[in-house]
């Protein structure tokens, strides 16, 4: 059994999953409450701690290899942070509190936190297995997409934010990219029609092609088992050298359903990210707190300083807020927060300058900023944000309100 040294006096915590949300709590904690933990912090990937947010980046070789910490691993382990990577846990056992691993090593725990994230989906197509099928979801899939020698034929499933990112990034590196896409417009659950229009053409520019409303009937096998061609639904095939996945997650929850912890589409976690077994908290992608699963950064770094006040013993709450949505592509500038989609009652402010590509849509209900979208320039966004969250009355602004904050302002003052 693997023990912790030298730190008999302290709580033996283990974060199970070293992507952004375990490893950003293990350096946390350790800086609030060191003293007080023995932590280790477990991952299945060789890479511990970077920063998936900067897997487009990287993609589109914006950035290098060392831009991608999220923390410094380094400090974390001089500051006693022990870390294992590359080292998945296959098995749990709550009542004796152990964790069993891949390399064979059991290890054991006081209290546990599951931070274990979400798999990319894959779509019931025929031929998905093949190997040249991928996500984009690690650093080793990156790589693998940056070692496609000149220009390469690819399809991207999924219109959504990370097939958007992960179409950009092989657009730069000067291959041939083809996304397809069930809805009839891209990222419809954080855009309308319009926004989405301009962002396509914007897209389009770049020399990304599109297929909206359909997904691919089937992959086309050759002799060495990857995938040669995409059925269109259409009869048509295209001529392909990978496949990249994009079509949402999955929270990862095989472990902790295998344990007996509760679960739904993820892991049951009350309002200080607890399981429904004590002892065993979870947080991040694979959590699922009052109906809701989390894919963005923001309420996760919450669960985060939630979590480690709860562990401390101080009172804390996690609670739904609204979470703004950015795409992370060079040239495209795209804020979406809130409802977008009007419902009865609501109304709708719009402003459009088709020269400048530059697009607004606000949703208002009794006085409230409830939603919005900012194409192009999006510099009030954050503005717009904190008027919802602060369920600030703009009923005395409306006429200026699409115009942004210094118009607002300038008003009142």
């Amino acid at each position: 059994m693997l023990s912790f040294v030298n730190q008999a006096d302290k709580r033996r915590l283990v974060i199970v999953g070293a992507g952004m949300a375990g490893s950003k709590l293990a350096h946390d904690l350790q800086q609030a409450y060191g003293r007080r933990y023995q932590i280790l912090l477990i991952g299945e990937e060789p890479h511990v701690g970077y920063n998936r947010i900067m897997l487009s980046s990287l993609l589109a070789n914006e950035i290098s290899h060392a831009d991608m910490p999220l923390v410094d691993t380094q400090k974390m382990q001089d500051d006693g942070v022990q870390i294992r990577s590359n080292d998945p846990v296959m098995s749990l056992d709550l009542e004796a509190k152990i964790l069993h691993l891949s390399s064979g090593q059991a290890i054991a725990y006081d209290q546990l936190v599951l931070a274990t994230g979400s798999r990319a989906s894959v779509l019931l197509i025929k031929g998905a297995c093949a190997s040249n099928v991928m996500s984009f979801r690690t650093w080793h899939d990156v790589d693998v997409m940056t070692q496609l020698q000149g220009s390469q034929p690819i399809c991207v499933i999924g219109g959504g934010l990370l097939g958007l990112e992960a179409a950009v990034g092989l657009v730069k590196r000067g291959h041939k990219v083809v996304v397809f896409h069930r809805a009839q417009y891209l990222l419809n659950r954080q855009l309308d029609e319009e926004s989405a229009s301009l962002l396509q053409t914007r897209l389009e520019q770049m020399g990304i092609e599109f297929r909206l409303g359909e997904s691919p009937e089937s992959f086309l096998q050759a002799p060495d088992g990857n995938v040669s061609h995409v059925v269109c639904q259409s009869g048509e095939s295209l001529a392909v050298s990978l496949v990249v996945m994009a079509a949402g997650i999955s929270p990862e929850i095989t472990l902790a359903k295998a344990a007996g912890l509760t679960t739904n589409r993820a892991i049951l976690v009350d309002e200080q990210m607890q399981t429904s077994h004590p002892d065993v908290y979870a947080l991040g992608e694979c959590c699922e707190f009052e109906q809701h699963t989390f894919g963005l950064v923001a309420p996760i770094w919450t669960q985060i300083k939630v979590l480690i006040k709860a562990l401390a013993g101080e009172a804390a709450a996690f609670v739904i807020e609204p979470t703004p949505t950015k795409l992370k592509v060079s040239g495209v500038n795209l804020f979406s927060v809130g409802r977008v989609q009007p419902l009865e009652g609501d109304n709708c402010i719009f402003f459009k300058d088709v020269g400048a590509n530059h697009y607004r849509k606000l949703v208002v209900n009794e006085g409230l900023l409830v939603g919005a979208i900012l194409y192009g320039n999006v510099a009030d966004g954050s503005w717009y944000f904190q008027l919802i969250q602060n369920k600030t009355n703009v009923s005395d602004m409306l006429d200026l309100l699409v115009f942004g904050e210094a118009y607002c302002c300038a008003q009142v003052a």
